[in-house]
């Protein structure tokens, strides 16, 4: 049976939650193995399209292990009056049957069944219809009911979500909200819910934001203070943490539609890849090199990242992390007519391609001291 959390309150309680021991994975080994990693230039980096090669990549073992995954548009099959997901129907234009739902689901689901180490404790999800591909997602493969739910509809006017699977042999969840954006544009004002969670593994807390922040449809720059208003969200909400604990461990994950070194990132979030920044955002250095997650119009772009609190990164005891890794094997890529690797997705077009998603999945191996 599947456990399935619903929404709590708006209100974020930042102090004064009561801990329990809760003792998992005590961090004893970590295994070194081999991977291949595609090196490809993102966008915003004068550079040409490069052929993957090969990067030593770490495998933590008695770990536990973060994901985040935009899965592009896990839609059920049913017309949502609500929503604009008529095309996902077996009667709209991209004739979304059934079989196509549960190829999607299967291809979801080996994802995260193939992340690296045991299944991950923690998983972000983007572009999630509803609660109920959820609860069909944690029924394929080995998923089984390890995985509580969480989940609330958005105001997005595409009818996506953000949400998170957490796996209650590795961790507890003490508590989660999600809170309502509106965005600067009055004839546009819906986006994607910022959701917290606090979570607890080995007597340590956790606090987790999952996001997916506004497109860049209609331009960069033009959005640009969309992506600035949700940050400033995030912003006031991890100051709160910080200056309630100050070596919190805090890892903030999604689709942020900006790159490491834009102004939301860079100078609202003032997260970088430095001890002296306020925030330490994993991705920096892969977007610098120009590696990313998301492949558009012949470059590679960071917009899938892990930002964390400092103490995450360059802390001495409890959970912490060293690397971030992007998911790049060779099942969610394919080669296009320029020889150029890019994840594979779901339609190309209005084509049926049976792929995964148009971003790679990234990961964040987490080792307690």
């Amino acid at each position: 049976m599947v456990s399935v959390l619903e929404p709590t309150s708006i209100s974020i309680h930042l102090a004064g939650m009561n801990k329990s021991s809760f003792g998992v994975f005590r961090s004893t080994a970590v295994l070194l193995v081999a991977i291949t990693c595609i090196n490809a230039s993102c966008n915003q980096v004068a550079s040409t399209s490069q052929e993957p090669v090969a990067t030593n990549i770490t495998r933590f073992e008695n770990a536990i292990t973060i994901m985040f995954y935009n899965v592009e548009n896990l839609f059920d099959t049913y017309n949502d009056p609500k929503t604009m997901d008529d095309d996902f129907t077996p009667d709209g234009k991209l004739a979304w049957t059934n079989e196509r739902y549960n190829e999607k689901l299967g291809r979801i689901a080996q994802v995260i069944d193939d992340i690296p180490g045991d299944l991950p404790a923690f998983v972000g999800l983007a572009e999630i219809e509803n609660k109920k591909v959820l609860v069909d997602l944690v029924k394929e493969n080995a998923m089984s009911s390890r995985y509580k739910i969480i989940h609330k509809d958005s105001p997005d006017e595409r009818g996506i979500d953000v949400a998170a699977l957490i796996d209650t042999t590795l961790m507890r969840v003490d508590y989660y909200n999600y809170t309502t954006i509106n965005l600067p544009n009055a004839a546009d004002p819906h986006t994607r819910d910022l959701l917290y969670v606090k979570g607890n593994a080995n007597d340590e807390t956790i606090h987790f934001f999952v996001n997916h922040w506004p497109s860049r449809g209609g331009g960069q720059q033009e959005t640009e203070k969309n992506r600035i208003a949700v940050a400033n969200v995030l912003d006031s909400q991890v100051k709160k943490i910080l200056q309630a604990d100050k070596n919190a461990k805090i890892i903030i994950m999604g689709d942020f539609n900006d790159h490491p070194n834009d102004k939301s990132i860079a100078q609202v979030l003032e997260a970088g890849a430095t001890k002296q920044s306020a925030l330490y955002n994993y991705m920096f250095d892969y977007h610098a090199s120009g590696k990313g997650s998301y492949w558009y119009k012949g470059e590679w772009g960071a917009l899938d990242q892990f930002i964390t609190s400092t103490n995450l990164k360059f802390g001495k005891s409890g959970w912490t992390s060293s690397q971030s890794f992007f998911y790049d094997d060779a099942k969610v890529m394919f080669t296009d007519k320029e020889m150029n690797q890019r994840p594979n997705r779901t339609y190309a077009g209005e084509r049926y391609t049976a792929g995964y998603s148009d971003h790679l999945a990234i990961y964040l191996p987490l080792v307690f001291q």
